[in-house]
């Protein structure tokens, strides 16, 4: 019977897992690929890495399908918590713990672990059933306010995938904890993604995704979930706190719905170039002033921005508390929800309670908005007649 399932502290591999445990994986990978060499008894592996600290030296490269990577823990402690303290001595922990892989590249490569089969058609080159598990991906260093300069990638999966499964980890200290390309029923499921510089990446073309039930935190430099040209996305049930974003380009009937949106920046969730019959529905949006500096949004972008047709903003609340001195550009009414442009676009028993003078904004090229119980009449500041209001009493 072939083996399938490897420890990573026990596998006779040519170093140590905690010296490079990048070179043991690899190691294991061509094992499994040795043993299993005919098209129908392929059934992959499992490779378990115990609690302790791992180096990673070498990147990790997978072209295999049905692989399984776990530890027993996400790990994850707040680098950047420890960093702005002065004196940690009478700390009990100073970093990360369980299963905690500490990206030290040595051989150039930005991605601790890069997941891509070369092959035409694409069919070929097609990955399924992949997952990532309950161990932590540490960047290990980097600058205030900890974004973009360390240049790692926790995983990049640069083949069209099927079925992929990221579950229970934990990422730190990385310019991007997960990107995936070309992604057909991807999963990222209880995650913990904090000092990262974009927490989740859906390139190229994805379709039915599912980003559910996890912490996305502090995604100063990039984004909380970024995703371009997709197709049914659901985004349901995550926390997301500090510089909270998701952008969502090109990309259509999607679900965003009862999450908890904390941020101290402009921009919450921008749906552009067209991205249409998306639901935004039943999310807590909650803006307040603190640390930092946004470079990309002021506060006439709007917590919501929407350039497309037939979405919908339902049923969400937004709190609104900063002061009016902190407004960008200064003495600016700051804008709730955006419509930028498109047609059709509803928004309805949308609650608002702010500080100031917080407004729904339709820019000229919108047309045919409905509005039900989402703004007072002194609440909506209209560039078009082209809509339609039943104003919140």
């Amino acid at each position: 019977m072939a083996r399938t399932v490897y420890d990573v502290t026990t596998f006779k591999g040519s170093v140590s897992p905690h010296r490079d445990i990048g070179k043991v994986i690899n190691e294991i990978i061509a094992d499994i690929k040795s043993r299993q060499t005919t098209q129908k008894t392929r059934p992959g592996a499992v490779i378990y890495i115990p609690p302790g600290h791992y180096d990673l030296r070498t990147r990790v490269h997978i072209d295999i399908s049905f692989l399984t990577i776990k530890g027993s823990g996400h790990g994850f402690m707040s680098e950047a918590i420890r960093d702005d303290t002065s004196d940690t001595s009478k700390w009990i922990e100073i970093q990360p713990g369980s299963s905690h892989i500490r990206v030290k590249h040595t051989d150039g490569n930005n991605e601790a672990f890069l997941v891509q089969r070369d092959g035409s058609p694409t069919e070929i080159g097609r990955l399924n059933g992949i997952v990532f598990q309950d161990f932590c991906i540490d960047g290990v260093a980097s600058t205030k306010p900890y974004v973009e300069g360390n240049h790692k990638i926790g995983i990049s999966v640069q083949s069209d995938n099927d079925s992929f499964r990221f579950e229970g980890m934990g990422f730190v200290y990385l310019t991007q904890a997960m990107v995936v390309k070309g992604a057909d029923a991807c999963s990222f499921t209880n995650n913990f993604v904090a000092e990262c510089g974009t927490s989740i990446s859906l390139t190229g073309a994805s379709q039915v995704a599912k980003i559910t039930n996890n912490y996305l935190i502090s995604a100063w430099a990039g984004y909380s979930v970024f995703a371009e040209n997709a197709e049914g996305i659901l985004i349901s049930g995550n926390t997301i706190l500090w510089a909270c974003n998701i952008t969502l380009i090109n990309s259509n009937r999607c679900n965003i719905s009862a999450n908890k949106l904390l941020s101290n920046f402009p921009s919450m969730i921008a749906l552009t170039n067209g991205s249409a019959e998306n639901l935004i529905s039943g999310n807590h949006f909650r803006r307040v002033y603190g640390d930092g500096t946004s470079t990309r949004y002021d506060d006439l972008y709007g917590l919501v921005h929407i350039n497309g047709s037939d979405n919908a903003v339902t049923g969400n609340q937004f709190s609104f508390s900063v002061p009016a001195a902190n407004i960008t550009p200064p003495g600016a009414d700051p804008t709730l929800i955006l419509i930028a442009g498109g047609a059709r676009n509803f928004l309805a028993t949308n609650n608002i309670k702010a500080n100031l003078d917080a407004k729904v904004v339709l820019d000229s090229s919108s047309t045919e908005t409905k509005i039900l119980y989402s703004a007072k009449s002194s609440e909506l500041n209209s560039y078009t007649d082209n809509y339609s209001l039943v104003a919140t009493p």
